[in-house]
């Protein structure tokens, strides 16, 4: 696995070296973690934020356990937490499990491929944006089946990466200001997914998967039972 750089700052990352990863999470959490989007003084930027956590939402079906995996600070989880009894907060960083909307909320720093709970344990796993962040999706994938339930439900939002680079592209042309928003593709991508690649990824540990691309929030939305 390539090494990756903070853009802004020069620090650079070996992610095959041990700790690397969660290193690398930290620092990108610092410098660009999702409140920067929920705050963007940008308002399209706020309204494409909102929308994303809005169709999430209502993918996720009712629940007694879930986990949001990638939590940050928990506030994705908020907008879903009434149709369950308990969720389960997952972050490599524990600073962000820490910021104020996790307060109180049942929140565990741990890799995204090391998740320390039971076999079977939840009804519902959340990844918003977490895929292409991660160095191997297929074993992400794998640990979030392990501790599903048989019949329970994969949520995941993945950006259309390739229409967010151009869009950009067309707004510095056209000089139409998206304030903060980094040139390219956002840090911390590792890898481009489009419709093909993930039915792929999802087929390999799901079934009945149903993918949806949404244009006005930038994404692909997946839905798959286990």
């Amino acid at each position: 696995m390539k090494s990756v750089t903070i853009p802004g700052t020069g620090e650079r990352f070996d992610l095959e070296q041990p700790g690397a990863v969660a290193a690398w999470n930290r620092a990108l959490n610092r410098r660009y973690g999702m409140e920067n989007l929920r705050a963007h003084p940008n308002r399209l930027v706020r309204w494409i934020e909102a929308r994303r956590r809005r169709k999430i939402a209502a993918l996720v079906p009712p629940f007694t356990r879930a986990l949001d995996l990638g939590a940050e600070d928990g506030s994705l989880a908020r907008s879903w937490a009434d149709k369950g009894e308990t969720v389960v907060l997952l972050d490599v960083d524990p600073e962000a499990l820490r910021g104020g909307d996790a307060a109180g909320a049942c929140a565990v720093a741990a890799d995204a491929g090391r998740i320390p709970l039971a076999a079977g344990c939840l009804d519902v796993v959340v990844l918003s944006a977490i895929l292409e962040h991660v160095v191997d999706p297929a074993a992400t994938l794998t640990e979030c089946v392990r501790v599903l339930r048989p019949g329970g439900r994969l949520v995941a939002y993945v950006p259309w990466d390739r229409a967010v680079v151009g869009a950009k592209r067309w707004a510095k042309r056209f000089r139409f200001g998206f304030g903060k928003l980094h040139d390219g593709l956002a840090p911390g991508h590792l890898r481009v997914f489009d419709r093909k690649s993930l039915r792929a990824l999802f087929a390999g540990v799901a079934t009945d998967v149903r993918i949806r691309l949404d244009p006005a929030s930038f994404g692909y939305y997946v839905e798959a039972s286990v």
